[in-house]
């Protein structure tokens, strides 16, 4: 009967240890969440692969200790281990693991500035130099593009004019056959 007992006190710390290794499972989820922002299908798609690995390992575990026997007293075991992390390691682990990806975002924020400003600069600098010297031939070009536009304006109204003259021209000498006639 002694070794009865011993064995279920060996299944039931085999239990807690489940739930704990289920809390910290979703705690490095959860860092990861915090880590890369995501849409809610991949949050479901992680969920359920979280659920899948937690099963496997429970299964397993449970399988070394006891064959894989269920009892009500493992799914108390499991639920008081999750319990037991959440209200201790888990928050100490979290402080912890938030405080280390804000300064790793903080200080790959400050590299990023420093590699980027200096680029940016230089990128300002080329672009000033390049248009420095691409400002004279396009200026050039916008003058003789405007100065063409406006010939052809004047090439224009000289033609209407013209035609504006015939057509007077051949009025005035219908009018004047009808007066000699």
């Amino acid at each position: 009967m002694n070794q009865i007992v011993s064995s279920q006190a060996v299944v039931f710390i085999a239990s807690v240890e489940i739930g704990v290794l289920m809390g910290v499972l979703f705690d490095l989820i959860r860092i990861f969440r915090k880590l890369l922002k995501h849409p809610n299908f991949l949050v479901q798609i992680e969920d359920m692969l979280y659920w899948i690995v937690c099963g496997l390992v429970g299964f397993y575990r449970l399988y070394i200790c006891n064959y894989a026997e269920i009892r009500p007293y493992i799914f108390i075991g499991i639920v008081l281990g999750a319990v037991f992390y959440f209200l201790t390691f888990s928050i100490i682990f979290m402080k912890i693991a938030t405080a280390i990806i804000n300064y790793l975002k903080m200080l790959v924020g400050k590299v990023i500035k420093w590699i980027i400003i200096p680029i940016k600069e230089f990128v300002k600098i080329v672009i000033k130099t390049v248009m420095k010297w691409f400002k004279i031939p396009v200026l050039y070009i916008s003058k003789k593009w405007h100065h063409f536009c406006y010939m052809n304006k004047l090439k224009y109204r000289q033609y209407k004019r013209e035609q504006y003259e015939q057509k007077s021209d051949q009025k005035v000498e219908r009018y004047l056959k009808k007066t000699r006639t």
